[in-house]
């Protein structure tokens, strides 16, 4: 059987006689090489994207990234992170922070600390909410919440702080108080009781006149003198002194001078008029080592019972020096 010519897209192919095959009749394999590709296809028969400026702009990213934060434009044609960190602020975060502030300026005022101590354990708290936000992620302001929770936890240490040493002064002061009236019962109980003056006791007494630790002291009187500002009766006491200290110093920064009456100390007087031999600066003035001179002070009369004058250090123990005297006005 003869060959005969067949149209195959515009080209005259001859067929071979390959055991009554039927001669392709689909769509024309392309020929391999450079020249037979087209522009824009790649040797696989698939189109290229194009390359340098197209006719027209890409829109959207043609290869979209996996996995991680991705970006996709949203309706304004802005671009957004996806899977970010959340824009809104903790507000646990936020008031943990105020309060830790706030306790903290309080804790320093005495008695105001106790509100300063709760608003510390409510900051601690709101800290501790607002953290577990942050770690899982739903909230931001993990800075803001570690700084509330620290001056939080400040706040409530100064305010315990301050509590306890307030309350060591206030059991000192007691003691002290305590000690004193305890002094005021006994001296008023030895006054009860006729004794007579005596050089020098068992328990440091010195009568009249004696050496102190700093100073040698002579309660040289104590007479009735002129009515104070209130119009009340008084008694003005004088002292003769030495200084036995190597520096400067005044009676009153050195000395202790007391007077009572039935046990219980009379209050210094204070004068509109000073009396006749009243010198209101002679206890201020200072001595220099191993100088004497004369101090005066008056006293409020309570009644026209006699009048006990004492004369010690400054800072005593028990068992201290000291120099006394009953006057009967």
């Amino acid at each position: 059987m003869p060959d005969s010519p067949q149209s195959f897209n515009g080209n005259t192919d001859k067929s071979t006689d390959n055991g009554g095959a039927v001669p392709y009749s689909g769509s024309p394999l392309p020929q391999q090489g450079a020249d037979s590709m087209q522009p824009g296809a790649s040797p696989n028969g698939l189109a290229n994207p194009p390359i340098g400026n197209s006719s027209g702009p890409i829109q959207g990213n043609p290869f979209p990234v996996m996995g991680g934060n991705s970006q996709s434009p949203d309706s304004g044609g802005n671009h957004r992170s996806v899977g970010s960190r959340p824009e809104r602020l903790s507000a646990c975060c936020v008031t943990a922070l105020v309060l830790g502030v706030v306790g903290t300026v309080l804790s320093f005022i005495p008695i105001v600390n106790n509100v300063a101590a709760v608003l510390g354990v409510i900051g601690v708290v709101f800290a501790i909410i607002g953290l577990v936000g942050v770690v899982k992620g739903k909230k931001r302001g993990r800075a803001l919440t570690i700084a509330g929770a620290v001056l939080s936890v400040v706040a409530i240490v100064i305010t315990l702080a301050m509590q306890s040493s307030a309350s060591k002064a206030f059991d000192s002061a007691s003691k002290a108080s305590s000690s004193s009236s305890s002094q005021s019962q006994s001296a008023g109980k030895q006054n009860a009781q006729p004794t007579k003056p005596e050089s020098k006791s068992s328990a440091g007494k010195q009568d009249t006149e004696g050496d102190l630790k700093r100073a040698h002291v002579k309660i040289a009187s104590a007479v009735r003198s002129g009515n104070d500002y209130n119009n009340a009766q008084t008694v003005l006491v004088t002292y003769q002194w030495t200084n036995k200290t190597d520096d400067n110093q005044a009676f009153e920064t050195l000395l202790n001078a007391k007077a009572f009456q039935n046990g219980q100390e009379l209050d210094m007087a204070i004068y509109s008029q000073p009396p006749q031999g009243y010198d209101a600066q002679s206890a201020l003035a200072q001595l220099q080592p191993n100088a004497q001179g004369t101090a005066t002070i008056g006293y409020v009369l309570k009644d026209n019972s006699p009048v006990t004058v004492e004369v010690s250090d400054l800072l005593t123990v028990d068992g201290s020096p000291k120099v006394m005297h009953i006057y009967n006005l």
